[in-house]
């Protein structure tokens, strides 16, 4: 017998770069491409701009995962007291009150504003460190940071 009953969400792990244009919407859509049953991701930025970087739904596309409609989303102080976690992209000392006590931060570099900049391909997205089957990796690591494959090596 099916039920009817909508997932409950245990989790929600909150990705923040600046504009919420990049890093971060390519975190939010392959964490919640391959999230742990029952946690799902959002993102925001501290500066949100008005509109994402064209080149994340390309290279999201290039992988399978469709994006849909975004718009950046500034982060607050709301957004984050609802997170279980807060991953930073170097813009930490920015975020909102009570993001230091659930946060890390990922050096991972931006877009450089531009289309036309350093190309950034399939295979960069591609975990160097990520086990081969995704849903093994959940069943051993259920915690969404630990769990979530890193985007760079």
């Amino acid at each position: 017998m099916r039920c009817g009953c909508l997932p409950i969400i245990v989790g929600t792990v909150l990705f923040v770069c600046v504009e919420n244009t990049f890093r971060s919407v390519l975190s939010e859509a392959l964490f919640n491409a391959a999230a742990p049953p029952g946690w799902r991701a959002e993102s925001a930025g501290v500066q949100a701009a008005a509109a994402i970087n064209p080149v994340v739904p390309v290279l999201l596309a290039e992988i399978g995962i469709k994006l849909g409609r975004k718009t950046p989303r500034t982060a607050t102080p709301d957004m984050v007291a609802r997170a279980s976690r807060v991953v930073t992209f170097g813009c930490l000392d920015r975020c909102p009150i009570g993001a230091k006590e659930k946060a890390e931060d990922w050096p991972i570099p931006g877009a450089m504003n531009s289309v036309d900049g350093p190309r950034i391909s399939r295979l960069d997205l591609l975990p160097r460190r990520c086990p081969r089957s995704p849903r093994e990796e959940r069943l051993k690591h259920p915690s969404p940071v630990r769990g979530v494959c890193a985007l760079s090596s």
